[in-house]
């Protein structure tokens, strides 16, 4: 198995070598200024190559982050000299410039972008009313990432009892609740209107980081709160003074790798994505971790998300909650939606959780070891075809890879 700090080499040295292979700088993206520093480059800028490809593969394609990126991708197709000379003396230099600029076979190639996601604003990139300048190209970055990071506990799970008594009903973590991730302070909102804190563990805007607190979030003027949220907010957060977290004041750098002990006390995972607001099918590491860690959970992010999940091969929980919450466009109401599920959790008898648990106990194996089985090769295949499909597109000759290797590496 790959470890996945070293994925976009592999891919370049075995997918890509023809390729002038960009990626942004650890999967890292900035919301401020950037520069060519800012990209992770395998290729000679003084021998460049015909096709291009950019991975912008961990983070959602928010277009006002990712137009900048592709600006100084796409720095050639888009401009005459001259423009290029202005706009670009100052990411590239006179030699690399000249270089492009004099030879044809770079005027008006296909690029590729690859990405982790299914979106209109991926389609919107792609399919541009004038000369088609992109390709796209999918794959579940994550996927592979939760595989390098989680396989540890497969060791350390494998024999967890699921039928038990509980400590708490849930848990949900919430550290970043700033611009496409406030919709947590909604929910933990309404985790306090209903009582149902005390039934949880809870992480929300703890210390260990740098971003603006909920209170001016909800006050930002280009906050993506709606009036009925912030309203709701200051109905019932701004007097709850507790400071809720799970493992600590301060969050470790390995956050998203790690999985605190603190899991094992709760039933429910209430997983609160990265992508909540766009319409995109895009899920992180973070739905894996109740799946390494046996837990049924409630999924909050943006709609059909849940299905695009199963589209894996995992399997949810609608035979005892009430999943439609996947389905509901409005955001307030989608969060209303998983909320009443946990309250109606939350208020059953011991010995009706017991029987909740048992019914879902097969349901949670089954999910635990297609994760450390199928899962690999589901993705791993995908990612294969996909390629293919892009080579043909750009009328290259995949001949010399070695795909049958490449499979038994990644899915080892």
């Amino acid at each position: 198995m790959l470890q996945i700090d070293h994925i976009y080499e592999f891919l370049y040295k075995n997918l890509f070598s023809d390729f002038e292979f960009w990626n942004c700088k650890n999967g890292y993206v900035r919301t401020g200024k950037i520069d060519l520093d800012d990209f992770d480059i395998f290729f000679d800028f003084n021998n460049p190559k015909e096709l291009k490809i950019l991975f912008y593969d961990q983070e959602p394609l928010v277009p006002e982050i990712f137009n900048q990126y592709l600006r100084i991708f796409d720095w050639q197709n888009r401009h005459t000299p001259i423009q290029i000379i202005k706009k670009y003396k100052s990411f590239f230099s006179p030699e690399q410039l000249l270089v492009r600029i004099r030879n044809p076979k770079f005027v008006f190639q296909p690029e590729t972008i690859v990405t982790s996601e299914y979106s209109n604003d991926l389609n919107k990139v792609i399919n541009t009313p004038c000369e088609k300048y992109f390709l796209s190209l999918y794959y579940f970055f994550h996927g592979f990432a939760a595989l390098d990071w989680y396989r540890g506990y497969y060791a350390l799970n494998y024999k967890k009892s699921i039928v038990k008594h509980y400590k708490k009903d849930f848990i949900s973590f919430n550290r970043l609740v700033h611009t496409d991730r406030s919709y947590r302070i909604y929910f933990v909102s309404k985790l306090i209107e209903k009582n149902l804190i005390s039934r949880g563990l809870i992480s929300f805007g703890v210390a260990g980081t740098t971003d603006p607190s909920w209170d001016e979030e909800v006050s930002a003027a280009k906050s993506k709160l709606s009036n009925h949220a912030k309203n709701h907010i200051n109905q019932h957060l701004k007097n709850y003074h507790e400071q809720l977290n799970i493992d600590g004041d301060v969050i470790p750098g390995s956050a998203s790798a790690d999985i605190p002990n603190q899991v094992h006390d709760s039933f429910w995972h209430v997983v609160t994505e990265t992508v909540f607001y766009y319409d995109k099918l895009h899920l992180t590491e973070k739905i894996f971790k109740p799946i390494v860690s046996k837990q049924p959970f409630m999924l909050l992010a943006a709609p059909g998300n849940l299905a695009y999940l199963k589209s894996y091969g995992f399997k949810t929980f609608d035979s005892v909650i009430d999943e439609s919450y996947d389905d509901i466009q409005d955001p307030d109401q989608r969060i209303d939606a998983v909320v009443d599920q946990l309250n109606w959790y939350c208020n059953l008898t011991d010995a009706e959780k017991l029987d909740i648990a048992g019914k879902l106990e097969p349901i949670i194996e089954y999910n635990f070891h297609h994760f450390y089985g199928e899962f690999r090769h589901i993705i791993t295949r995908e990612l294969l075809d996909n390629c293919q499909t892009l080579f043909k597109e750009l009328g290259y000759d995949d001949s010399d890879i070695a795909y049958d290797d490449i499979y038994r590496v990644l899915t080892a």
